[in-house]
């Protein structure tokens, strides 16, 4: 599985028909993650910054995130949105071991 965390900011009208409509966008993110197999890990409002909501999922890959993302991004809710793909302190553990067999076949130019 892989963790992704989309930030996006809501195009005038799509805020307006969510504040009018009372639309619970947390409800739809989820659907949309368990989907396609994944997880909704949070759903977050955010003050003061260019992007007005934050989405944390665990899919099993590109492929699954982009499937949930995409009917969200085509129905042109969002004037901008940014992923960013995550990873845990245990993926920092695993790349740490797996860096040391690749140190052992890795040189440098001029090695």
């Amino acid at each position: 599985m892989a963790l992704y965390m989309l930030t996006g900011r809501y195009t005038p009208a799509a805020l307006k028909a969510v504040i009018e409509s009372g639309s619970d966008r947390e409800a739809a993110a989820r659907s949309a993650a368990e989907a396609v197999g994944g997880k909704l890990l949070g759903f977050y409002g955010m003050f003061g910054q260019e992007h007005q909501v934050a989405v944390i999922v665990d899919v099993p890959g590109n492929t699954e995130y982009l499937a949930a993302v995409m009917p969200a991004i085509a129905s042109g809710m969002f004037e901008s949105y940014k992923t960013i793909p995550l990873y845990s302190a245990g993926e920092v553990v695993k790349a740490v071991s797996l860096s040391k067999k690749v140190r052992e076949v890795y040189r440098p130019p001029g090695a």
